[in-house]
């Protein structure tokens, strides 16, 4: 068998072709990857460790963070998001079981392709998520990966305990 010269060079475009579109391919994949790494970093570098000083700073004085972490990404199995409230450990142990602590509202934090998006609700749900949640991302200040810094990461646990103070105001005596 014998091929033309025409043959010969198709060949070689498709082969070529289709090296190239699985190399796009492969880029694509490393790209989604260091974008999802990049936003599990930024969980656990930045709004972790902020919301663990938090809890040492509370657990002295009877109050409590309590932190919840979801799913898992990365060869680290780092947190692909993070919640939290602020509780009332004395409140919790005086109340009967079926009775409410003070507590201040429940945070999402959840981070996509560099977008952050932060809900909040009252409580959370089975899933972990936050009850009747409302996006709060804009008023909070964070919206895009590079907001989630040390600084606006405190302004949003003030803001819980800030609903913790209103929530236990509220309260009856």
């Amino acid at each position: 068998m014998t091929g033309s010269d025409d043959d010969y060079g198709d060949a070689f475009k498709k082969a070529k072709l289709e090296h190239d579109q699985q190399r796009q391919g492969d880029a694509e994949a490393r790209r989604l990857q260091a974008e999802a790494d990049a936003d599990a970093a930024v969980l656990s570098d930045v709004v972790l460790p902020q919301l663990e000083a938090a809890a040492q700073k509370l657990r002295p004085l009877g109050g409590k963070v309590d932190i919840r972490r979801y799913g898992r990404s990365g060869k680290m199995f780092l947190p692909s998001s993070v919640s939290f409230r602020i509780t009332d450990q004395q409140d919790q142990q005086d109340y009967k079981a079926y009775e409410k602590g003070h507590e201040s509202r429940a945070y999402l934090v959840t981070t996509r392709e560099g977008t952050v998006t932060i809900t909040s609700g009252h409580g959370f749900d089975r899933t972990g998520q936050p009850v009747q949640p409302k996006n709060v991302s804009k008023e909070v200040g964070i919206q895009r990966r590079d907001d989630v810094t040390i600084e606006n990461v405190k302004k949003l646990i003030m803001r819980a305990i800030e609903e913790y103070r209103q929530d236990r105001d509220q309260s009856p005596a």
